[in-house]
């Protein structure tokens, strides 16, 4: 399980003076087995934002420009690129000399030179998203040559793309084997109000939302109860498939989850900061009703990877009032994605039992 402290930071007061190897210590002594930190920023230190003031063609190759870059310093400098969403105006991430990136986000990182490319000197490099740590997840390009375009943030020439993007931070990574006797650390809230307990600093309570009164049911029939103790099914409308806004894109993506868009994003905001998986059904493919039941026999599944399982009379399944929708507490069907058209959902918060989602991804091998 990967924790962000600047996550933890929302909920509880550490001590100024706290280091990390004192708080990796007080965890795994007192609580969970702290693995190993990283920060997202290291290694980025010599990539920065650039401001692309022209964009010519490169006389000796028709694939490379030569692009003249405010880099913060006292004149521009000339780098050569290939990318192929080059404009003026536009802010990038220029690696300076003595940076390391992957070339093409392929091997090894390797280290950035002044250099003459077809004749032509370049001041270092202008990267695409693949090339800059993981942020390809952050800036999935349309196409190989794409660079990463930092246009949309309030950044100035020469600022470090970190400081840009706001990736420093420290990310715990804490061993799950240390904590699957404690549900309650699951989560972002857990784990702060752990440390609250052990630093004794007040822990912040999480904000409260009050339901509108006098809203209809929607239609739950829980055909095993013995494997599902409790679902309760949220019916929203007028939404709008977008991105997310990005510090909540940032957020997911420290702990190691890809932004998708923002109804998808929300539901893993809610799981990484209170333990509780939530799921959003597309209303269109659910028909008048949710009914958790057993597989009959015969029946299949489309997986959300594509792949068509033939289900086993132990499987749990969620389905609506004719057909599966998802393996519960495994993984979603095809059918219940969030679409870019999506406008309702039915929004799942429920508890199933370990045992049989333990022996539903042993069968099929999830």
């Amino acid at each position: 399980m990967l924790v962000s402290l600047n996550w933890i930071r929302e909920y509880v007061d550490l001590p100024e003076d706290l280091t990390m190897d004192k708080l990796s210590y007080d965890l795994t002594m007192r609580t969970v087995e702290v693995e190993g930190t990283e920060n997202p920023a290291e290694g980025l230190e010599q990539i920065i934002a650039g401001h692309i003031i022209e964009v010519k063609p490169h006389p000796h190759a028709d694939r490379l420009r030569v692009v003249l870059t405010d880099i913060g310093e006292a004149s521009p400098v000339q780098i050569v690129c290939g990318g192929s969403n080059l404009e003026p105006g536009q802010m990038v991430a220029v690696a300076l000399p003595g940076s390391f990136v992957k070339w093409h986000g392929v091997g090894e990182p390797v280290a950035i030179k002044k250099s003459k490319l077809r004749g032509e000197e370049s001041y270092g490099m202008i990267c695409g998203a693949s090339e800059v740590g993981r942020l390809i997840e952050l800036f999935p390009p349309t196409a190989e040559t794409e660079i990463m375009d930092i246009t949309a943030f309030n950044a100035t020439p020469g600022q470090p793309i970190a400081d840009v993007l706001g990736l420093d931070d420290i990310i715990l990574e804490i061993d799950n084997k240390s904590m699957t006797n404690r549900p309650d650390l699951w989560g972002h809230y857990g784990i702060a109000r752990e440390l609250a307990a052990i630093y004794h600093s007040p822990l912040k309570p999480l904000p409260k939302f009050q339901l509108p009164e006098s809203l209809p049911s929607y239609p739950v029939v829980i055909e095993d109860t013995k494997r599902c103790h409790r679902y309760t099914a949220s019916h929203y409308k007028n939404l709008k498939v977008e991105p997310s806004p990005w510090d909540l894109q940032l957020k997911i993506w420290k702990v190691g989850m890809r932004p998708i868009n923002n109804l998808v994003d929300l539901t893993n905001y809610v799981m990484l900061a209170t333990g509780q998986p939530t799921h959003g059904f597309d209303k269109t493919h659910v028909k008048d009703q949710i009914v958790i039941r057993t597989a009959r026999p015969g029946e299949t599944l489309e997986l959300l990877d594509q792949r068509v399982l033939d289900l086993d009379p132990q499987d749990l399944l969620i389905c609506d009032q004719n057909n599966p929708l998802g393996l519960a507490g495994v993984m979603g069907g095809k059918q219940d994605s969030i679409l870019d058209d999506t406008d309702e959902i039915i929004l799942e918060v429920a508890n199933f039992t370990a045992g049989g989602i333990r022996k539903t991804t042993q069968h099929h091998g999830l």
